[in-house]
């Protein structure tokens, strides 16, 4: 078998090999000067963070309130995109007079949490009858960082009457988080 090493500038090597095969095989480099190996195609997936909890976690605040789920990433470059989503968990209101409502914020460089996308409710829950019923969330949210500074993604929640409980999840059912930085 045929191979070609490479010598690094101060230490180390790199062994290209070819396997004994017959016929003629070309691998073509870049005409651009870069890392080979370590650029990023763009839409590629770079990295999946998760967090999840089966504590229960709860509000009767009417402003979006913390979760308590959060990931933290500093992106490997400013065209990243991130795509986060919540799902699972037992998430419910205490009575028909209640929505949950859903909010996926980030805070960028230690500034303070603000939502994505103008405040917008990622997701509701809505009780609708009188007997009380449990659902399963999923929320999804795309965010363009435009930062290589720290990021904190975390879901925020809030219940639409104070004088009921909003739960984003109760005991023993997972509720997770996902965030994916995607090459942009």
């Amino acid at each position: 078998m045929a191979s070609i090493k490479l010598t690094g500038d101060t230490s180390g090597e790199i062994t290209i090999s070819a396997p004994a095969v017959a016929g003629t095989n070309t691998i073509s480099l870049p005409a651009e000067t870069g890392n080979l190996l370590t650029s990023k195609t763009s839409g590629v997936v770079i990295g999946v963070h998760r967090v999840a909890t089966t504590s229960t976690v709860s509000t009767t605040n009417t402003s979006p309130t913390a979760s308590g789920l959060q990931i933290t990433i500093t992106p490997s470059s400013v065209d990243s995109k991130f795509l986060m989503m919540t799902s699972g968990g037992n998430v419910f209101p205490n009575n028909s007079a209640t929505e949950i409502h859903i909010h996926h914020y980030v805070n960028v460089g230690g500034a303070g949490a603000s939502a994505i996308n103008n405040s917008n409710t990622k997701g509701l829950i809505r009780q609708t009858v009188s007997t009380e019923g449990k659902y399963m969330q999923s929320t999804t949210t795309l965010y363009d960082a435009n930062t290589t500074s720290e990021l904190v993604f975390e879901p925020y929640f809030h219940s639409s009457n104070g004088a009921s409980t909003a739960y984003f999840n109760q005991g023993t059912v997972e509720v997770s988080v996902v965030v994916m930085e995607i090459a942009g």
